[in-house]
């Protein structure tokens, strides 16, 4: 089994290929804002930015996750660089819909946040409501749950890992 710190390690390499995509999406995001007042509007609306946000930030995170732990390396480029794999039941390659669901759970705390700021984003002027508090409340116990069930036990499967009957194995 890989180690905790390991595969923290790995997340933050891997976290650096989601900052390249960030930096990429928002220079092409400032380019079509620049040449188009309808993108501006369509924004405007909490759910059409939640849902432009999940097209074209969340979602291909996920697939780049996904499709890299399915594929015939089982590992995103982070964990290659550390030598993990992702395997299956049996110790076998993940099929892609466990890797799918498995980083669907695993990034759902991150797109509830991102549908969370919207509505504070564009109407700053309004209270923030107690559905969004406890969402944001929720969001952290998430978070925290992955966390523990990461560094506690013999194993250290994450929740999304034991969702997904995965496992995170360090190679030679």
């Amino acid at each position: 089994m890989a180690s905790p710190w390991r595969r923290v390690g790995a997340w933050m390499l891997d976290y650096l290929v989601i900052l390249a995509y960030l930096v990429a999406l928002t220079a092409a995001s400032i380019g079509m804002q620049a040449s188009s007042a309808l993108l501006d509007s369509a924004s405007a609306r909490p759910i059409t930015a939640e849902l432009v946000g999940f097209l074209t930030l969340t979602g291909p995170v996920i697939l780049y996750f996904a499709l890299c732990e399915a594929s015939t390396w089982q590992a995103t480029l982070g964990k290659r660089a550390l030598r993990l794999v992702v395997v299956g039941p049996g110790g076998k390659r993940l099929p892609l819909g466990r890797a799918i669901v498995r980083e669907a759970v695993r990034f759902l705390p991150w797109e509830m946040a991102h549908a969370l700021i919207w509505p504070l984003a564009l109407a700053p002027h309004l209270e923030p409501l107690p559905v969004t508090i406890g969402g944001f409340a929720v969001v952290y116990l998430l978070l925290f749950s992955y966390l523990v069930s990461l560094f506690v036990g013999s194993q250290h499967r994450t929740i999304y890992d034991r969702i997904a009957g995965s496992r995170v194995m360090q190679t030679k």
